[in-house]
């Protein structure tokens, strides 16, 4: 599909979404936003040109919805990055308030497949369908509701780039959430939540380790609401201690939760990594739980 073809099908979805229930998280939807990104190829620093549609994309996806977007360039460790922050204020204003949750993911994928069942693959990109598309995926369906019902609270969502470098030439994970807190050394959110690997179809999210040691409450109010819900994907169980985007908001001192799903799949960080692997209904589970977070959450600090 030419370049052209696919911003008449971005246009085509932006129409469904208008068109889909504004007040509830649509996994449908969240799914189309994984294809769009898959469409552009691997979003790793070798393809420069899939990593720009994808940014273009996710800020098409945001610009009728009347988010303020502030695109942060930045550079490390050898290569050439971009966070994009979306800010939706508080109900009733046009400003962003000193409260405010964050959610974040990150939107480039990992250049090396490096435990591909097949030696001669390990070198190819990995296509990131759940590790990279389904948080992305997931922000956007949330950005949709947020425009539809302004919540109480202002609401940031950050797509981190270059989180999947670690162990590539001596570099470490979350290149781009560590980057963003040095760019932004007053941001203080109350809450964070950063969702990552979140469509497989057996879809299994314990409580990740750092995130219960270092921000038990708010992990407690989100699996309190996952039961409420029947959120059957939110394990009630440990879960490993794992290096993601929550991490440099943690030594920040900033509660961060990571969603994240563990034991890792197969097809982790493999050139499997594919839409096939991926379940609207999984992706409702998780948009359900932060719906009901951002609001009840929101609604709370108000009082």
């Amino acid at each position: 599909m030419g370049y052209l073809n696919r911003l008449l099908l971005i246009a085509l979805l932006a129409a469904t979404s208008a068109a889909a229930d504004t007040t509830s998280f649509d996994g449908q939807l969240a799914m189309e936003h994984i294809a769009q990104q898959m469409a552009f190829g691997p979003r790793e620093p070798d393809n420069q040109q899939a990593k720009q549609r994808t940014l273009e994309y996710i800020e098409r996806s945001l610009q009728p919805l009347n988010a303020r977007l502030s695109r942060q360039h930045f550079a490390a460790y050898d290569l050439q990055g971009t966070n994009l922050w979306a800010s939706f204020p508080v109900a009733g204003s046009n400003t962003a308030t000193s409260e405010r949750i964050m959610l974040g993911a990150h939107w480039d994928t990992r250049p090396h497949a490096d435990r591909d069942r097949d030696k001669t693959r390990r070198l190819m990109a990995v296509p990131g369908a759940n590790d990279g598309a389904s948080g992305v995926a997931v922000l956007l369906e949330i950005a949709r509701l947020l425009a539809s019902k302004p919540a109480p609270i202002t609401v940031d969502l950050i797509f981190f780039d270059l989180e999947d470098m670690g162990q590539i030439n001596n570099r470490p994970f979350s290149i781009g959430a560590r980057q963003f807190i040095a760019a932004n050394p007053q941001y203080r959110p109350s809450a964070g939540i950063i969702v990552d690997m979140v469509c497989d179809k057996n879809l299994s999210i314990p409580r990740e380790l750092f995130s219960q040691t270092r921000a038990r409450p708010l992990m407690d109010q989100l699996w309190a609401i996952a039961t409420r819900q029947g959120a059957s994907a939110f394990k009630n169980s440990r879960g490993h201690y794992i290096s993601d985007d929550h991490l440099p908001f943690l030594e920040a001192g900033i509660p961060v939760v990571d969603l994240i799903h563990y034991p890792f799949p197969t097809y982790w960080h493999t050139t499997e990594d594919s839409i096939d692997k991926c379940s609207g209904h999984s992706l409702k589970q998780v948009g359900n739980v932060l719906s009901d977070f951002i609001y009840t959450y929101g609604q709370n600090q108000a009082r």
